[in-house]
This record gives C-alpha cells, sequence and structure tokens, in this order.
C-alpha cells in the first residue's frame, strides 16, 4: 500500500520502556547486504519493510512571518515482492489555506537494485515528484520513486514547512509491514504548551529532556499564535525547547483483516496537540476546547453557519413539496428526496462549504458540507427542528479530544418531539432516512445547533439489517438440486446490494450468481423496491445445480444450507489487540423447505442447536422439521452490535469455528 501521512484519532496507551540504539545509517549510503536481502528477519511473509524511518521537527522564527514548523523525514524502504510495489509511491497530504500553508522542499530520492551482482541507483526526477489540490483546505503531494521492483531498496529525504505553528501532524510508528528502526525527535519551544496523545498497542519509549537556545527575534505588534509581542525592535532572547525523543526497533506489521474500520486508528503513533501558550510581553492564552466549544467554533464559520441561514434561492421548490405533502414523515422524505436527486456529490468531504449552498444547488453539484447542509436549511424552512451533525468518517479516524480536526464530514439530523433522531445524508442517492452510507458510520457524530448548545449522537442505527432467504428445494437422485429461492434485504444491506448493481441489467446479476455459486444455473429472476430506497428490495429466481449433493454407496449426503453454507471462519487471528468491526448490528435467516427423491429416507439429521454471545452481543440458532418427506431447515444468526470489542475476540472466533462446524454436518438419505 502507498504510505500516507495524515492526521487521525488518537487511543490513549501508556508509553513503556524500549530500548533501541541510535542509527548510524546515512541517505544515500545503502549497503549490498539491505539490496541482496530476500526475506524479512522477522516476518518471512513480509511484502515490504521499513528498514530506517528518522523524522525531526522543530521550530524556525522570523520576524515577519513567526514561528513554524520544519519537518525533516528520512525514509529508507526494502522491497521483498512484487505485492509490495505500492510502497515506492509515497502521498504526503498539506494543509493550505488563504493565510498560510505547508509547503514540500529538498526532495531527495535514489532506488538501488541489484544488476549482475552490482547496486546500481536510480535517481528521483523531478517528474517523479507531483503537486495537486485535494479539496478547499488540503494539498497533496505524491513521490513516485524510480525504477522499483522486487528487491529494490528506496531511499528518500523531504522536507515540510508550516506556518501553522500550532499543529504537527502525527508522528507513526507502525505501519502494514515491518519497522526495523524509527527514530523521532520533536523540539518545542517553551512558549508552545502541548499535549501528548498516543495510540495503538506496541510500547513506545518517550523521553523528554531541555535544549536551551538563542536567537535574535523582530519583535512585532501582532498578538497572534506563533509571533512575540512587544514593539518593532531587535533583540536577543534566550528560551528552551521541550524535546522529545522516541527511538525504537523491531516494530511488527499490524495488518488490516476482515472486520476492520480503519486499521490506522490501532497503529502506534504519538500526536501533539496545542494546549496553551505563553509569549513574551503577550497574555497566556489557551487552546484547549470541550466538544461544545469545538462545536460552537465550528457553527460559526462562515462556511457553515452563515449557510444555514440562506433560502431565498430554493424556496419556490420548497414550497410545492409542502403543498403537495401534507404528512410530516412523508414530507421530509421528500424534501429529502428532492435534494438527493437534484445533487451530485463531488466526492470531496468537509464540514465547510466549498461553493456555497446556493452556487451548489445552481450548479446541482458540491461537497458534501454543500449538499447536506443544504438539506438542513430546508428542513428548518418547512419547520422540522434539523440540524448538522459533525462525523469522522472511517478513514479519517476517531476524534477522542476535541479538536475542529477531528471532523471532516457532516450529516442532517431531525430532532422529533417523542426524543428520537433521524439521521440522513443526501450525497448517497440510494440512502433512506437512518441508512447512512458505511463511511459515515464512525462511533460518534457531534450535534451542533445555533444557539450553541451540542449533543453526542450514536452514528450506528441499532436497528439491524436483515437478509432473509426462503428457497423451496427439490432433490434429485442423481445429485443435483432445483428450486425457488427468495431474497429479502433491509436495511444496510439492501442500500449495498443496490450500489452493487445500479448499473447492472437482469441478466448481468444473473450471471454474477452463477459465477457466485459456480456451475447453478438461474433463471425468471425478478427484482422488486429497485428504486424505492425506504422499502426492502426483493429478488425471486428459479435455480438448479448440479453435484449439489455426494452419492456415496447409494445414500445422499448434502449441506442442509447448501450452497449458502459457511465453509470458512473469517477470523484467523489467534489473538487481536482492536475490535472487530461489523459496520452495523445484522441478522441473516435462511429457511429452505426439501422435497426428498421418491424411494429414499432420511437416515440422519443433525442435532439441533443454540449459540450465544456473551453479554447479549449474538446468536446462532440452527433447527430443523420433518415431516414424511419433507424437510424444513431454518438457521438465523443475530449480531447485535456493530462493534465487538478486542476482549470478545476469543468467544467471537469460537462462535464463529461452531456456526462453520454446524453448517457443514450433512443430512444423510438412504434408500428404502
Amino acid at each position: 500500500m502507498k504510505i500516507k501521512l495524515f492526521p487521525i484519532a488518537f487511543l490513549m496507551i501508556t508509553f513503556f520502556g524500549v530500548q533501541a540504539q541510535e542509527s548510524k545509517i546515512k541517505f544515500g549510503k545503502v549497503s549490498d547486504e539491505e539490496v541482496l536481502k530476500k526475506n524479512h528477519h522477522l516476518d518471512n511473509e513480509a511484502e515490504a519493510a521499513i528498514l530506517f524511518k528518522k523524522e525531526r521537527l522543530f521550530y524556525e522564527y522570523s520576524g515577519n512571518e513567526g514561528f513554524r514548523t520544519v519537518r525533516d523525514a528520512h525514509y529508507r524502504i526494502k522491497i521483498y515482492k512484487k505485492s509490495g510495489l505500492d510502497w515506492g509511491t509515497f502521498e504526503i497530504p498539506l494543509y493550505t489555506s488563504s493565510s498560510s500553508e505547508e509547503r514540500i522542499s529538498q526532495v531527495k530520492g535514489y532506488t538501488f537494485n541489484n544488476v549482475n551482482g552490482k547496486v546500481e541507483e536510480t535517481k528521483l526526477k523531478k517528474d517523479g515528484v507531483f503537486r495537486e489540490n485535494v479539496s478547499r483546505h488540503r494539498n497533496k503531494a505524491s513521490i513516485s520513486m524510480p525504477n522499483v521492483k522486487e528487491g529494490s531498496v528506496i531511499d528518500l529525504e523531504y522536507r515540510i514547512t508550516s506556518d501553522l505553528s500550532g499543529h504537527m501532524d502525527e508522528f507513526q510508528f507502525q505501519y502494514g509491514i515491518p519497522v526495523d528502526h524509527v527514530d523521532i525527535s520533536v523540539e518545542i519551544p517553551q512558549y508552545f504548551i502541548f499535549k501528548r496523545h498516543g495510540k495503538g498497542f506496541f510500547p513506545l519509549d518517550v523521553k523528554q529532556s531541555r535544549n536551551n537556545r538563542k536567537m535574535t527575534v523582530q519583535y512585532r505588534e501582532e498578538n497572534d499564535p506563533g509571533r512575540l509581542n512587544g514593539g518593532n525592535r531587535s533583540s536577543n532572547l534566550e528560551f528552551y525547547d521541550n524535546v522529545y525523543k522516541v527511538a525504537s526497533n523491531n516494530i511488527p506489521a499490524l495488518k488490516e483483516v476482515a472486520y476492520t474500520d480503519n486499521i490506522d486508528n490501532y497503529r502506534s503513533a504519538i500526536k501533539f496537540e496545542l494546549a496553551s501558550t505563553q509569549f513574551p510581553n503577550s497574555p497566556y492564552k489557551n487552546y484547549s476546547k470541550s466538544w461544545d466549544d469545538v462545536a460552537k467554533t465550528i457553527y460559526q464559520f462562515d462556511d457553515f453557519g452563515n449557510e444555514l441561514k440562506k433560502q431565498r434561492f430554493f424556496k419556490d421548490d420548497i414550497d410545492k413539496i409542502m403543498g403537495s405533502v401534507s404528512e410530516r414523515p412523508q414530507l421530509a422524505a421528500a424534501i429529502f428526496n428532492h435534494v438527493k436527486n437534484k445533487m451530485n456529490w463531488n466526492d470531496y468531504n468537509g464540514v465547510g462549504c466549498d461553493k456555497g449552498i446556493k452556487k451548489a444547488y445552481e450548479e446541482q453539484s458540491g461537497n458534501v458540507a454543500d449538499i447536506n447542509l443544504m438539506l438542513t436549511s430546508m428542513l428548518r424552512y418547512a419547520d422540522f427542528k434539523a440540524n448538522p451533525v459533525l462525523v469522522s468518517t472511517k478513514t479519517h479516524g476517531i476524534p477522542l479530544f476535541p479538536t475542529t480536526d477531528g471532523f471532516n464530514y457532516v450529516v442532517v439530523a431531525i430532532e422529533n418531539s417523542n426524543g428520537s433522531i433521524d439521521l440522513m445524508d443526501a450525497t448517497e442517492k440510494m440512502a433512506a432516512i437512518n441508512i447512512l452510507p458505511n463511511r459515515t458510520l464512525n462511533w460518534n457524530g457531534r450535534l451542533v445547533r445555533e444557539d450553541g448548545s451540542s449533543m453526542n449522537v450514536k452514528m450506528v442505527n441499532k436497528k439491524p439489517s436483515k437478509k432473509i432467504i426462503f428457497m423451496n428445494a427439490e432433490l434429485a437422485s442423481d445429485g443435483s438440486v432445483s428450486g425457488k429461492m427468495r431474497t429479502q434485504n433491509t436495511g444496510h444491506i439492501a442500500m449495498g446490494y443496490r450500489k452493487a448493481h445500479k448499473n447492472e441489467s437482469v441478466e448481468d446479476i444473473m450471471n454474477e450468481m452463477e459465477d457466485k455459486y459456480v456451475e447453478m444455473e438461474v433463471d425468471e429472476l425478478q427484482i422488486k423496491n429497485e428504486k424505492e430506497y425506504s422499502k426492502p428490495i426483493t429478488a425471486s429466481c428459479t435455480f438448479f445445480k448440479e453435484n449439489q449433493t455426494e452419492i456415496i454407496d447409494g445414500k445422499i449426503y448434502f449441506k442442509p444450507a447448501l450452497f449458502h453454507a459457511i465453509n470458512e471462519n473469517p477470523f484467523k487471528l489467534e489473538k487481536r489487540d482492536y475490535p472487530v468491526d461489523f459496520v452495523y448490528p445484522q441478522s441473516k435467516k435462511i429457511i429452505v423447505n426439501y422435497k426428498i427423491p421418491e424411494g429414499y429416507q432420511v437416515e440422519s439429521i443433525p442435532e439441533s442447536s443454540s449459540l450465544a454471545l456473551p453479554d447479549g452481543l449474538g446468536v446462532f440458532h440452527y433447527t430443523f422439521k420433518q415431516n414424511g418427506n419433507q424437510i424444513q431447515f431454518s438457521t438465523n444468526t443475530d449480531i447485535n452490535h456493530s462493534l465487538i470489542p478486542p476482549n470478545y475476540y476469543a468467544s467471537l472466533k469460537e462462535f464463529y469455528n461452531q456456526m462453520v462446524i454446524k453448517n457443514n454436518e450433512k443430512i444423510v438419505l438412504s434408500k428404502i
């Protein structure tokens, strides 16, 4: 995967002592041993490894600009396998605004390869470095190293300078590949007081010290963060830096596996958060915020709260809707559908509008804030108690401490008179009320009101999404099975089905089913409620499948769930230190009515059974009924919580082990 250096949320950890040797690695000096090495010494399956990572962040001062941060980075990466070639591409986000920005410079790089027993280097050229605008407040630098292949060693250096003296991106120690050595140094002038936050489970040793400094400064009148105050004159200034050093060796890879929300939430890293400043001849200033402070601050942004006041441009359209729909729930749904149908999301996130809701409405496209603040304003016009909800998407991380950077998305909430809340996201055309896109289902959001108050909002619907499969199946003495199948999907499962097949014909879907179930013939497929997003979507068809049963010594053996049987446990790790993310509560039920062949009788049926996870997290039921040559089989699996804490992992793994065992037990038919 590509290295992405971006700020995400932080889980608190305790720092333990780990011994690490001071590295003597020099940029551009790569050994033959590094290039010739075939496998990683601790992880034989590693596709690549970070042999060395070094970062130093320090502060510079300019009389014209004030303090700024300088962040120097050096990466050395070994590519072991073809699957690791993407580690030769670096993506570095850069903040930008009207008054400040982050800049990348001094980019230098080499790729080293073994060519006929000799180490040859390829220098990174200017055309390997790209800068592009991602959104209103974000640029991106992409670095593509040259001549990267299996066995390559990459050496890269660059510098990031930032006018945002009170902000620094996190320092990451753990990746999806092993890290042999990492060395981080952060040097912060005494005038800036930062809180240190950590995340992850690999122990890190943070050593803190002080380093005295002297510099000549030009004092200024402004009293802004990062600038010294006291008049326009030069003076020698003595102060100290608080120095934080972390060095660690042999950090194991933390790889993404099934049912993970955002693996970067759990990789070991350190984040520094500005708490306060105290400059000479200036008052103490506190930057620590509560969640209410953050919500109030964002609401006061011109591209947020002010946009919610704009209504004239949509008045005629919403008046028409209000004139044709009288019931309140239907009116909310009609306004929601109006925005979904009219607007097109440009795939840009952000809590602030890009174009503004009026221009976005005219152009019928915008970022997430353009669209959902527009919906909020329309619902308010129709006299709903509608407010925006600040969200951090799954890819952005979990904001566990109050900061405006913690949110990158906004959805809409209607507060009902009975105390319930309805959530909406009009960027997703196939969404329904209270059925949000998966990207937003990230723990908690923050509802913000015009009066400055705010409240926590759970982003996951407690009502489970359901898949119900009903089959009438007829077994034949030649081992084939035929019949009719009807599948009904609700909630998020229905939205996922619609999105997966939105541009496909019925024939395309039948072909996919035949491929999925291997050599199965599917006919007469009918789909209902395809466009009615608030209703369950159903799919009905006939099917025929050869060799679905085994015939041994005249007896017929078959799995009761047929081609829907669970054959493999998705949870393979011995231990898991981070939660299992099912995204939303869910229920899957399979009911099969069997007609057995003439001349056969039931010799044996697996025992019915039930399994339960601790504390009501989930249940599994597996039952049979028999009446003559008719057998009814049913199985029901309920996962009642979207996020399963890691202390339940062993129970969850065993729960699925038992499900696999039961799914692979067979009904046996013998000749009469």
